[in-house]
């Protein structure tokens, strides 16, 4: 008797910690999705208030370099 019991106790523990982790998952997936919405408001009111194309090419020079470091880094 007392075997089953644990195995019950283990299970709800389970249950319960599955149903925290998703609904972490879900908060972090809704923060990030947000987050990335304002980043990319702000990128692009910064973007249309330069008035050179020789800044947005330095820019995006820039941000190239940055995303090729990070491609390095992760193989």
């Amino acid at each position: 008797m007392p075997a089953v019991f644990l195995l019950l106790r283990s299970l709800v523990i389970r249950l319960l910690s599955s149903k925290l982790a998703g609904s972490a998952v879900q908060f972090l997936r809704r923060s990030l999705s947000t987050a990335v919405s304002h980043l990319g408001t702000a990128l692009r009111h910064v973007w249309d208030r330069l008035r050179s194309q020789e800044s947005k090419e330095a820019i995006l020079g820039c941000v190239l370099c940055i995303l090729n470091m990070h491609k390095k880094v992760d193989n």
